[in-house]
């Protein structure tokens, strides 16, 4: 069973972003394999809050197996020559923000086909969430949330729960749309859905305010090199 999920996002030096699928594509899938990374997401944004950015996801066991395999990583004289190469002269990365991710109880993937793997256009969010509700929070996602999402048209990725990191409490949730089309025809229908609206109205009511606060959000392309899988939690080894 999976633990914990690694997310980096990397900030890239303004006119490098094509360097940096190089690096991510041509130079080191060899050595994360060899040092039992396992990489199962990567994306460009489009758009979002940090620019221009790169984001790739890691799966782990547990905090134990994550340490282990980056000191091996990191002591690598491989990954010394790849990452000077690649930068050629200037740091390739300005800046990263990493944050630890565990699978949200309430997320249930309908689509549980191991081998498929999913292009289009996709949306990472990381929603800020009710201090202490985490109860009423699970049952909002499955039973309005979730389903609502995908009456609109999303492919739901996964959905997790924030374990580190400032931003606490949050949920962060990948989404797939087919296309530009669909996430614009489906997002405003799915922001004006008279269901989600209802159930943001009575935990007004109930709570005074609503189970979600504020969003991060980014528009990404996933990299056609290494499309994820259509499920964060179909992982299975």
């Amino acid at each position: 069973m999976i633990m914990i999920f690694e997310m980096r996002q990397y900030l890239i030096e303004r006119g490098r972003i094509n360097d940096n699928h190089d690096r991510m594509q041509n130079h080191l899938p060899p050595l994360l394999a060899k040092h039992g990374i396992r990489v199962i997401g990567r994306w460009v944004a489009l758009a979002g809050p940090r620019m221009p950015l790169f984001c790739y996801i890691m799966e782990w066991d547990d905090f134990d197996e994550r340490e282990a395999c980056w000191a091996a990583f990191y002591a690598d004289p491989e990954w010394t020559r790849v990452r000077a190469a690649t930068n050629a002269g200037s740091e390739l990365v300005e800046g990263q923000e990493l944050v630890f991710l565990r699978p949200n109880p309430a997320f249930r993937q309908v689509d549980i086909d191991l081998d498929r793997r999913i292009g289009g256009l996709h949306q990472i969010i990381t929603q800020k969430t009710l201090v202490g509700r985490n109860p009423a929070l699970a049952d909002f996602l499955q039973a309005t949330y979730f389903p609502r999402l995908r009456a609109a048209g999303a492919h739901i990725i996964g959905a997790c729960d924030l374990i580190s990191g400032p931003g606490m409490p949050a949920t962060v949730m990948i989404i797939a749309w087919p296309d530009e089309t669909a996430w614009a025809r489906g997002w405003r229908h799915f922001q004006n859905d008279s269901e989600l609206l209802d159930a943001f109205r009575k935990q007004r009511a109930q709570y005074g305010t609503t189970l979600f606060g504020s969003s991060d959000t980014f528009l990404l392309e996933p990299a056609s090199y290494a499309l994820p899988f259509a499920s964060l939690r179909t992982q299975a080894r």
